[in-house]
Parts: structure tokens; sequence; C-alpha cells
């Protein structure tokens, strides 16, 4: 079900993606108040690996497997971009595995999946003084870790179960 949403107005906008993201809370797939894209990607890396979510602005990493290796989660909805764009910055290297989702812009299908160890994502992404960590783009991180895609899909999918 897809909704026009050319003719709504600004203040309906913001009132359904907040409805929305009151209903992903409802429904257990999201955290906070943020955009939802974050707290989804955890809850599909949850789905696939197990094991449990760590609390909500834990420095170093997002959820605990059932083996004990502590996962970071990073996603982007890819944009216009493109590889260039970049994933939020790691301040902490403190993880055993950072695992990114890359979403299509506008339907939002899971197009790409890597997990990589912290060491790799150190070794290409500079340091940026700026946001005061360090940001592996889209095309970095592509050449990275082990194409996880198909295993993260199903728990994307099975998301709507």
């Amino acid at each position: 079900m897809l909704l026009d949403l050319r003719s709504l107005r600004v203040k309906d906008l913001l009132q359904l993606e907040a409805s929305i993201v009151s209903e992903l809370r409802n429904r257990g797939l999201v955290r906070t108040n943020n955009k939802p894209l974050g707290d989804i990607a955890e809850q599909v890396v949850l789905r696939a690996r197990g094991g449990s979510l760590a609390p909500n602005s834990t420095k170093s990493h997002d959820i605990t497997d059932p083996r004990g290796r502590r996962l970071q989660v990073k996603a982007m909805g890819k944009r216009s971009a493109g590889r260039s764009g970049r994933f939020s910055p790691f301040r902490s290297f403190d993880f055993d595995a950072a695992i990114f989702l890359v979403f299509g812009a506008e339907e939002f299908d899971l197009v790409l999946a890597r997990e990589v160890s912290g060491n790799e994502i150190e070794t290409v992404a500079r340091y940026s003084p700026h946001t005061n960590g360090r940001q592996p783009t889209l095309r970095q991180v592509e050449g990275l870790g082990t194409d996880v895609t198909a295993e993260m899909g199903s728990a994307y999918d099975a998301l709507d179960d």
C-alpha cells in the first residue's frame, strides 16, 4: 500500500512520520524517536544473529550475540551521494565486528550487507576531527569483510511476520 504524499501538507507529513515511528515503537522495532532506519537495522541484525540489544547510547556496540561477540550496526539509505555517502562515525572500536546495512533510497529494499572487523575499518577510514571519529564511505565498505546480504535480507523480510 503506497500513499500519495504529494497532496499532504508539511504538518501532515510530520504527523505521519511521528505516527509511523510510534507504531514501529509499539511493534518493538525501534527504541527511540530518532529516524527509524538505525533502529530497524539493529532489529534486522538481532533477528539474524540472536542475542540481546545493548542499552541505548552504549558507546561501543549495539548487540551482543549468543557467543558474546559485540556487534556494531551501521545503516544507510542509499541516496544521491551514491557510493561516496558516509556512514555515521566510529568513535570507539571496542567491538568484535560491524555489520553495515544499505537500504535502497525509494523502496527501502536491503541492497547490501557486509560484516567487517574493526581493524579493517580503522585501516580504510581516516580520522576526521570534525566528527571526532572515522566515517567509512559506502565505496570503502563494499570491498571489506564478508557479504551477509542474504542472511540479513531474510531477517529483514521476517520483521513483518
